[in-house]
């Protein structure tokens, strides 16, 4: 074999592995994109676009949080009021079970407007064996007998704190819509 044949054949071989190569690239590239964008938008992180609730929508959650909210402190004042959880159970179950699907989307906006307490985040570990904030610590509990017996004094204090995290981000998200 000549030298220029060879040559040719070493630049025919080059040229053609980096054809193959950019042409995986791209392929790899357009299946990676098609991937990222078909995410919801609370995925959509490595992306870098902005996943969060539009003003309005988190104006409406947070109206519907709080109506519920209020329900569940009433409940639980009724509750310790009258010394025992039993009559009030199946309603605080309702109430729990509609808490635990709605307090996730409205807590990392919340969470930046609390007072944390460390006796919140205690309840939590001895009741269910996680941590909670004010507000989780009102419904992190199976039943509302189990939330008195483990109380140890704090319940009015959380409910304050969790009712002003509300009203300070009512506040802020008002502010957001004027200045808007």
């Amino acid at each position: 074999m000549s030298v220029p044949l060879w040559a040719r054949a070493l630049a025919h071989g080059i040229w053609r592995g980096y054809v193959y190569t950019q042409t995986a690239l791209r392929l790899g590239w357009t299946r990676l994109n098609t991937l990222i964008s078909s995410f919801p938008n609370r995925v959509r992180l490595w992306h870098a676009e902005p996943c969060t609730f539009p003003i309005e929508e988190q104006r409406l959650l947070l109206a519907e949080y709080y109506e519920q909210f209020e329900r569940l402190a009433e409940l639980i004042c009724d509750a310790a009021f009258a010394g025992e959880g039993e009559p009030f159970q199946e309603e605080y179950a309702q109430l729990r079970r509609w808490h635990l699907r709605a307090y996730p989307h409205l807590k990392p906006y919340l969470i930046a407007h609390m007072n944390l307490d460390p006796s919140d985040a205690e309840f939590g570990l001895r009741v269910a064996g996680k941590p909670t904030d004010a507000i989780e610590a009102l419904f992190i509990a199976e039943t509302l007998e189990q939330l008195l017996q483990h109380d140890e004094g704090n319940l009015i204090g959380r409910l304050e704190r969790a009712r002003s995290a509300l009203y300070r981000y009512g506040d802020y998200l008002r502010g957001l819509s004027e200045s808007a």
